[in-house]
């Protein structure tokens, strides 16, 4: 029976709760506040709908702009490639190396639509990224109106959610179905309407489809609503509850739970060395694929899966079994087509129930890309500090509403970070991957888990109500997640800011309608309109300005501190007539705005000034607009000899450098690949270009053909300089103190300053004298 409630302040107040029913004003009381009736306000539909189709079209617009300009990234030539494989008919199976199935068919189903081209490579996650500022709406009766207009804003201009947009990987996917699921969640559970749960199960199967990621995902969702329903729980263990009777957010954990088990079996594998068999081979085990069974393990992975495939049948046939039939319908047909290749490949079925997560567990300790465990929190600072700030704020208000009990978890929290701070006393030298390097000892291990276990109790302890604890849940739950994964990237942060940037679109709406907009404006509020930038300018000039000297500086000092001071009073009068909380509530929604600025400036410099540039942390090892402009001037070298696609060229493949070659010679029918590090290889006499890994062009200008042209360098690949990884405490509370030392972090976050040289792999490119001159790019 769907829940029964009314509008409350801008959201969805089921019957039952205290908001639902407020009492009447009795107009005899002179000191009951009737002002609060009048707080907040509604966008009128019209209105509302003019402001979404205005949003959309920008956010379109932003992402399409140029979108095949950039050079196309390693991992993006990867996927290109093998979509084009599907979309030419060659086919391409599920590897999990690339994560699932749904990004090669949607690419080609791009190539199909509109051609194969950058810009289609890129052009199912710049629509993805469109449509994901409108999915809030799911969650709209939870943040409000207001809300959920802002988290759209926020989803449109965030600057690591508006670069991946523009990035062939599947982190854009993964947020519109991690925000859909959580909002289809939230509708059953106030409605209770069975199309949640269809919704929901072909938005679990096709986030498995998609990345690994729905893993955490799953794992998160599903540790929230157990601490809601834990009696119940005990109360189906002690068989005084049957799973038919569960409430909603039982029952939601019941379908999350039965779809995702028989996907778990995987992770059995964690065990494999006590059980003495292998479940998930690592890395390199000869004629064995990552993340595979082998041997005796095999026998041992399909009992295991067919045990819970057995478990989770039961547990839906027990609870629901009409609708739970009809969710795992749903779950199954995208699940199996998508894996299968719409049937022309039943083994993806396997490989994508157990090497999926048996890749992943298996790759863990690799540590892909090798970054510090505070390395979300530099990135989030540079780019996401707009919701990370709001959401921050917003846990210091309800902290401090809460009691004691907040405050023994953050003890905790601080205690066991001092502890992970001494390296004596929490690492010690051991083996990963073949080389010594500091591991957690218990001590560190036991610390660790004081920090990860503390920082998600206080989001549980906060006096607010429930989904408000979800989405500080939610948000501190995903940020430990990835920070403790072994693979840590620069486009994993969007699956981190997605979480960050509801919680703030719902505090903003808490603030908003908490004011009395009208009373507000009749006391003089729109003066804050000016006098909120002017204090943050005042507090610029006086932290990072050198003000002189003598009586200059005493002057400059003086009048930046009475400014300041005048602008204060100011808010203490403004809160005198409407209200310490209204006035404070303003002041915060104008510093959004201006923080607003900044990260609009962030997003625009990283997406279309710098976008195969590595001066930005967003762009990960990219290859380098020389080797984009060498592919358009190969093409126009084929027009001119009349070859076409047919044109004779040589690739060095040394240092992976057949990437992304593959994905831009994709139509080219004769290009030798091959590693010129040995003696033995050489460019053979017919070539018209070759292109040559620099480390080998020592030994390749002795092997060249006669007839070539001298050598041009080109950057093959280039990095972001990580000295932030050299970080320590000392560091960076010496930083932190010493106001000397701030310039280059300003001038970074400022104007991407760096004081160290871009990191560069180059090559050579030679042209046989054969071909007629085409004007360097």
């Amino acid at each position: 029976m769907p829940h029964v409630g009314s509008w409350v302040d801008g959201r969805w107040v089921n019957e039952g709760d205290p908001r639902a029913a407020p009492k009447r004003p009795v107009a005899s009381d002179p000191t009951l506040d009737q002002s609060k009736s009048r707080r907040g306000f509604t966008i009128p539909f019209r209105v509302e709908f003019s402001i979404y189709t205005g949003l959309v079209l920008i956010a379109l617009a932003m992402r399409l702009y140029d979108l095949g300009g950039r050079a196309v990234h390693h991992d993006e030539s990867l996927h290109g490639y093998f979509a084009y494989q599907i979309f030419n008919g060659s086919g391409y199976d599920h590897n999990p190396l690339m994560h699932g199935m749904f990004l090669f068919h949607s690419i080609a189903t791009s190539f199909f639509l509109v051609g194969d081209s950058d810009f289609s490579l890129r052009l199912p996650m710049a629509l993805f990224g469109t449509g994901l500022v409108l999915v809030p709406l799911l969650l709209k009766p939870r943040i409000g109106q207001f809300g959920a207009l802002a988290a759209g804003v926020m989803l449109a201009f965030s600057p690591s959610i508006l670069y991946y947009s523009r990035f062939a990987r599947n982190d854009i996917f993964m947020a519109v179905f991690t925000l859909a699921l959580v909002g289809v969640m939230w509708r059953y559970i106030d409605e209770r309407k069975n199309r949640w749960l269809y919704i929901g199960a072909g938005l679990v199967a096709i986030g498995f489809a998609t990345k690994e990621t729905q893993y955490i995902v799953i794992a998160l969702l599903g540790a929230f609503l157990i601490t809601q329903v834990w009696k119940e729980l005990r109360d189906w263990l002690y068989a005084r509850r049957s799973l038919a009777e569960f409430s909603p957010e039982a029952s939601f954990l019941v379908l999350l739970a039965a779809l995702s088990l028989p996907l778990l079996a995987a992770g059995v594998a964690v065990f494999q060395g006590v059980l003495g068999v292998t479940l998930a081979a690592e890395d390199g085990t000869p004629g064995v694929p990552t993340g595979s069974p082998n041997g005796a393990g095999w026998n041992v992975a399909i009992g295991i899966s067919a045990a819970f495939i057995a478990a989770s049948l039961a547990a839906g046939w027990y609870w629901n079994k009409r609708v739970f039939l009809g969710a795992f319908a749903v779950f199954a047909i995208v699940f199996v087509l998508l894996f299968s290749n719409f049937g022309s490949n039943p083994g993806g079925i396997g490989s994508g129930a157990w090497q999926s997560l048996g890749y992943w567990i298996a790759q863990h300790d690799v540590a892909r890309g090798n970054q510090p465990w505070y390395y979300y929190f530099t990135i989030s600072s540079i780019y996401e500090f707009m919701p990370f700030a709001v959401a921050t704020g917003a846990a210091m208000y309800y902290g401090f509403k809460s009691g004691l009990r907040p405050w023994i978890f953050i003890a905790l929290i601080a205690g066991a970070m001092l502890v992970l701070a001494n390296d004596s006393l929490s690492f010690q030298k051991g083996i990963v991957q073949g080389a010594e390097q500091d591991v957690l000892n218990y001590v560190g291990q036991l610390a660790l888990l004081t920090v990860y276990g503390s920082a998600i109790a206080l989001t549980l302890v906060i006096r607010t109500n429930k989904f408000n604890k979800f989405l500080f849940f939610w948000t501190v739950g995903t940020f430990i997640a990835y920070t403790h994964a072994g693979e840590k990237m620069p486009w994993l942060i969007v699956n981190i800011a997605v979480p960050a940037v509801i919680l703030a679109a719902s505090t903003l709406n808490d603030i908003v309608m908490s004011i009395d907009w009208r009373n507000a404006w009749r006391n003089r509020a729109g003066l804050t309109i000016v006098g909120v930038p002017v204090f943050y300018l005042m507090l610029w000039k006086i932290v990072f300005h050198d003000l002189g000297e003598g009586a200059g500086q005493f002057a400059a000092a003086w009048a930046i501190l009475a400014v300041l001071g005048l602008l204060l009073l100011g808010l203490q009068v403004l809160g005198s007539r409407i209200g310490r909380s209204q006035a404070l509530g303003i002041v915060g929604l104008l510093t959004v705005v201006i923080m607003f600025g900044f990260t609009f400036r962030a997003g625009w410099i990283a997406s279309f000034e710098n976008g195969d540039i590595p001066v930005e942390m967003l762009v990960y090892t990219q290859t380098s607009p020389d080797i984009h402009n060498l592919a358009k001037e190969i093409e126009q070298t084929a027009n001119l000899t009349g070859d076409r696609y047919e044109i004779k060229l040589a690739i060095d493949i040394r240092d992976a450098y057949s990437w992304p070659w593959q994905w831009y010679l994709r139509r080219y029918n004769e290009v030798s690949f091959s590693d010129h590090t040995s003696d033995a290889v050489e460019v053979a006499d017919d070539r018209l270009i070759a292109v040559i890994n620099a480390n080998n062009q020592a030994t390749a200008i002795t092997k060249m053909p006669d007839g070539f042209s001298e050598g041009r360098k080109l950057v093959h690949r280039w990095w972001f300089p990580e000295r932030y990884r050299d970080v320590t405490p000392k560091t960076f509370f010496d930083t932190l103190l010493d106001r000397n030392r701030w310039e280059g972090s300003v001038d970074y976050f400022l104007y991407r300053k760096l004081s160290n040289p871009l990191g560069t792999i180059d090559s050579y490119v030679y042209f046989s004298d054969e071909v007629p001159l085409v004007p360097a790019k």
